[in-house]
């Protein structure tokens, strides 16, 4: 099987969850990192299926949607429950809730005036934000104790939390503290044990220099 994950060159964790899940997995794959003139030429081209990254490609064939590729690679990389309807469910719901919480951003990303984005990013960083880490949380906490959301072991939907989290507060986003986890002991001890897992360590290590 020929497979290319195709992204910009950002460990940002619409793609770098299934790039590192194939990692871990041993799954032979090009990790292609394009530029920005180059996904325009590529959105121009009708190459695109919705006008966005990432996509990845399989024998010629082209997947769309994070979440959707998200799923391919972690079945590939035996990071999907395969034999568990609920708990391939709940790594979905996961997956989903990712986008839900990145979504949340979007806005304000496109207001240009910066007082008014301020105010935006301070009710995230106030009430938003706190919100969805605390319902995290809680599905956390009800995998009883094995450390991770789903099953007894690592799964793609705790690379896709881990990732989105080190979005959030890595001091990327303006107005957006780095400590928002501080109050939720459980999710940042999950977000540590990833951080610090060896295979994810080592991909980390290898393709970004400051992480």
């Amino acid at each position: 099987m020929n497979i290319r994950l195709i992204y910009f060159d950002l460990p940002f964790w619409r793609a770098e969850a299934s790039r590192i899940a194939l990692f871990l997995g041993s799954v032979p794959f090009d990790d292609v990192r394009t530029t920005s003139e180059e996904f325009e030429k590529m959105k121009t081209a009708g190459k695109l299926p919705y006008g966005q990254l990432p996509i990845l490609e399989v024998d010629g064939e082209v997947i769309a949607q994070s979440v959707a590729i998200a799923r391919f690679c972690g079945k590939q990389a035996r990071l999907y429950p395969m034999d568990n309807d609920v708990n391939a469910a709940r790594v979905d719901e996961l997956l989903d809730t990712a986008t839900q919480i990145t979504e949340l951003l979007s806005p304000s990303f496109r207001e240009t005036d910066l007082e008014q984005r301020a105010v935006m990013r301070d009710e995230l960083a106030s009430q938003t934000f706190p919100t969805w880490l605390g319902f995290l949380e809680s599905r956390l906490i009800l995998n009883r104790d094995s450390g991770y959301f789903v099953g007894p072991q690592l799964t793609i939907a705790d690379l896709a939390i881990w990732r989105l989290l080190g979005w959030i507060i890595g001091d990327h986003l303006d107005g957006i503290p780095t400590n928002l986890l501080d109050p939720h002991p459980t999710l940042h001890r999950h977000f540590r044990r990833i951080d610090r897992h060896d295979g994810v360590r080592s991909w980390m290590d290898q393709h970004y220099a400051d992480h």
